[in-house]
């Protein structure tokens, strides 16, 4: 069976209110760390937002959202990696590696709840 997503609309439904909190969070994270969950937290603020994304009909009814499947145990690998890169680097790396994560994190990502599927 073909399925044609060309009728549906991706919407955020992220909140002014909930950036907040996870920023204060991650910012607390980085300064208990030392820094080094800002390696970490790419990968959380891009399935934060896919996380709040919602599939919407023609008719504007939600018919599904989006689920990002990553979680620590997965992107660990690639966190080191990318830590090593970005210290031989000095820096540069890091550029790269934000690409990478957003590739990283569609690909672990699925919609969820369309009824016509």
């Amino acid at each position: 069976m073909s399925t044609t997503f060309n009728n549906y609309q991706l919407k955020s439904e992220l909140g002014f209110m909930e950036v907040i909190g996870h920023v204060i969070i991650w910012v607390l994270l980085a300064i208990v760390t030392l820094g080094l969950a800002l390696f970490v937290f790419p990968y959380y603020m891009q399935r934060f937002i896919i996380s709040k994304t919602y599939a919407y009909d023609e008719q504007g009814q939600r018919v599904g959202r989006l689920v990002c499947t990553i979680d620590l145990a997965s992107i660990i690998g690639n966190i080191l990696l990318w830590v090593l890169i970005s210290i031989v680097t000095l820096g540069i790396g890091y550029l790269v590696f934000t690409y990478k994560i957003s590739a990283h994190c569609m690909s672990h990502t699925k919609i969820v709840g369309i009824n016509s599927l």
